[in-house]
């Protein structure tokens, strides 16, 4: 499936918001039992994030080399 840049900015944000800010018991099983999904953003850094129930999580960020 290909994502437009808004659609995968909007995906990183929200899920920061949801690895900061939402329970942590929701954040460890994301993590832990999660489909994980890898995009580069446009400087070239690259973000793992993991969905679990519908809501992403943003699970590493990697700065570009």
């Amino acid at each position: 499936m290909s994502r437009s840049r808004e659609q995968i900015d909007a995906i990183l944000l929200v899920g920061d918001h949801h690895w900061r800010r939402g329970p942590k018991w929701r954040a460890a099983l994301a993590w832990c039992l999660g489909r994980r999904e890898v995009f580069v953003t446009h400087l070239g850094d690259v973000a793992k994030v993991s969905w679990w129930q519908g809501e992403p999580y943003l699970v590493t960020l990697k700065e570009a080399s």
